[in-house]
């Protein structure tokens, strides 16, 4: 069994679905950050902007303004560290202070973030999306093959990325669970994670809590992990969750089950 890594999930908002406002300061922020490299997370996501259904965009300086006091104080942090943004200038500022990813929702849609990005080696997280923050009114139709619309997207994004100077194997792919698909078309996604091995690049899927999940007669903590259990299965690289103990002991477990030969 390949070995999925897991990427944390901090929100320094008062606002996103799950977690709103229990890391708005910058002490919880720092205190949760901690925990969850303690926790046994391999990277950990870090964002300022709530991309549900409804939230109001930030600016660049509201961003920042809520980034800075965390992200400033990450130096000694002994795992890589990821900031979710789409704005240019806070992805350059983010990493000239350590960020070893750049994960940009609306997939590097705005040219100033591939020129921001370009001059550094992190790696890149390129989502697909229909909208940002997600709109429930805009969604792929309801008769198409979503795998196949998100892999033609996928494969002209990462051809024009390459052809800004952006080295393939800095290339993370993110489908975009919930972004622009319905509930049965992300459940669809998860089912097909192969067929997005075609792109020649790590996979990362973010389904934790997420609202199609809710159909479930479990809570969203226990649906995200039964839907874990089979990305792992499918070899997914990465899995954006908020729950990383329950996904290291998930991991421990499947490794054990694997070693036993059942």
């Amino acid at each position: 069994m390949a070995s999925t890594k897991l990427v944390g999930i901090i929100n320094v908002t008062p606002d996103s679905f799950s977690d709103g406002n229990r890391h708005f300061s910058p002490r919880d922020a720092l205190a949760a950050i901690a925990k969850m490299a303690g926790d046994g997370a391999d990277v950990i996501d870090i964002g300022a902007e709530s991309t549900r259904p409804g939230a109001t965009p930030l600016s660049y300086e509201e961003e920042w303004a809520r980034l800075e006091p965390v992200l400033s104080e990450l130096s000694s942090l002994s795992l890589p560290w990821s900031v979710d943004t789409r704005h240019a200038a806070t992805a350059q500022k983010a990493l000239d202070l350590g960020a070893y990813w750049i994960n940009d929702v609306s997939g590097f849609s705005d040219p100033a973030m591939i020129e921001a990005v370009k001059p550094y080696g992190c790696k890149l997280v390129v989502m697909h999306s229909l909208s940002v923050p997600a709109d429930k009114a805009k969604i792929l139709p309801a008769d198409a093959d979503v795998v196949a619309e998100v892999l033609v997207w996928a494969h002209t994004r990462i051809g024009y990325m390459t052809t800004q100077g952006i080295a393939k194997d800095r290339l993370i792919f993110d489908p975009g669970i919930g972004f622009g698909k319905t509930g049965p078309q992300s459940w669809h996604i998860l089912e097909s994670i192969d067929r997005f091995k075609e792109l020649a690049v790590p996979i990362l899927i973010g389904h934790s809590r997420k609202s199609f999940l809710a159909n479930s007669e479990m809570n969203r903590d226990v649906a995200t992990l039964e839907a874990s259990r089979d990305l792992i299965i499918r070899q997914a690289d990465y899995l954006r969750v908020h729950d990383v103990p329950a996904h290291r002991r998930l991991i421990a477990s499947m490794h054990k089950e694997t070693a036993d030969g059942r």
